[in-house]
């Protein structure tokens, strides 16, 4: 609860928003206090229990810190792989090519062998990962290449 409380009183200072009452906030304040709660869990690697993890799947929050943080989409294991949608290609060296336009996710060793055992979309069909994947932004290009770890 003081935890809650402290990443709200965190948020109205970031945002200039006013006192946040839980009862009666918009869904865009809402969901920014989910988004602050879900990052402050990563960095401080608390775990998630299953039910909220599998609660919030599909939450872009969810699973780009996650992926920032690499920890399992699917399981949530630590230490992950970054699994490319799109195919990367033998001999192509991941720290020195430029990943802007791909998608990836966070899965660990077991899921991302899996992944590639089955191919993309049925492991998409699978795991319900429709739409889910990661654009890579700056931050994680430059984590991609090795140049700056969050």
């Amino acid at each position: 609860e003081s935890t809650r409380k402290l990443l709200q009183t965190e948020l109205e200072i970031m945002k200039g928003y006013e006192e946040i009452s839980l009862r009666d906030c918009s869904m865009k304040v809402a969901r920014e206090l989910i988004e602050l709660i879900i990052a402050f869990m990563f960095h401080h690697q608390i775990p998630m229990s299953v039910e909220t993890s599998k609660l919030l799947s599909e939450d872009k929050a969810l699973l780009y810190w996650a992926t920032i943080n690499r920890n399992c989409v699917i399981c949530g294991k630590p230490h992950a792989d970054l699994a490319h949608y799109e195919a990367v290609g033998r001999g192509m060296n991941r720290n020195k090519m430029n990943h802007y336009d791909k998608h990836v996710l966070a899965l660990c060793r077991e899921h991302h062998n899996e992944q590639h055992a089955i191919g993309v979309k049925s492991f998409d069909d699978k795991y319900h990962l429709h739409d889910s994947w990661i654009k890579v932004d700056e931050r994680l290009n430059k984590m991609l290449k090795g140049e700056k770890k969050e």
